[in-house]
């Protein structure tokens, strides 16, 4: 007995007009449609196309990807002439408040040597809080948490913190002022005048292009350790 291949094309254009709500004049066109599709994807050509869509949707990502990780770096390694500035005179006046005496019978000489970091300290933390450079930002962001954490010991010798992150001194209550305090703060490593030494030689060298610097870095005790580089310093920029 045999099958009519036109009864059997008109009987699944039925099914597929019925189970997609169709009307009867749209069948025809409907199950050929369906018809091609499952042809499609029997001999593989639809897999390929959403392999290819797929594909190309990935790669579309992985460009964002890159082109977001190319805009960090760049901002990373931008010159920042005004704060390496800053960096190497704020450097300099950390490194010379290290070794100040702090005494009552030297206490002029100590407070020039405190205004003088305080200077230096303001215009680093300024130029660096505002710099396009975000590693350099972010060891502005460092230092001024560090003077955040410890304002109250900072006022005990006239040093008070502003509204805009920059510091004040005042020079009678500084003269009045525990010496004790004083070495604690200023002296040794690990005080805030070490610390801003070398993040201080940090931002010189995010800000200078990644030229080296003489910089401290911590050894495994948690002190610093100097080291020399052969490139251009901080100790020699103007």
């Amino acid at each position: 007995m045999g099958i009519s291949l036109n009864g059997l094309n008109s009987g699944l254009a039925d099914t597929y007009s019925t189970l997609l709500g169709g009307s009867s004049s749209s069948s025809g066109m409907d199950a050929s449609s369906l018809l091609a599709d499952y042809a499609s994807i029997k001999n593989g050509s639809y897999g390929k196309m959403m392999k290819a869509y797929y594909a190309k949707a990935s790669a579309s990502e992985e460009d964002d990807s890159d082109s977001t990780s190319s805009k960090k770096t760049s901002s990373n390694k931008e010159k920042d002439a005004l704060t390496a500035s800053s960096a190497s005179s704020a450097y300099k006046a950390a490194e010379k408040l290290g070794t100040t005496e702090f005494s009552e019978e030297n206490i002029d000489e100590a407070y020039n040597a405190v205004s003088d970091f305080v200077k230096q300290y303001n215009s680093l933390i300024k130029n660096g809080s505002s710099s396009k450079n975000t590693a350099v930002q972010k060891q502005a962001e460092y230092l001024y948490d560090t003077m955040y954490s410890n304002y109250k010991l900072f006022a005990k010798v006239g040093i008070t913190l502003n509204t805009d992150r920059t510091l004040s001194l005042d020079e009678s209550t500084f003269k009045k002022g525990s010496t004790a305090t004083m070495k604690t703060l200023f002296n040794g490593a690990n005080s805030f005048a070490d610390k801003v030494s070398y993040k201080a030689s940090q931002m010189y060298r995010y800000a200078n292009e990644g030229k080296s610097v003489t910089a401290k870095n911590y050894t495994s005790s948690g002190t610093y350790s100097t080291t020399n580089t052969t490139d251009s310093t901080i100790d020699s920029a103007t």
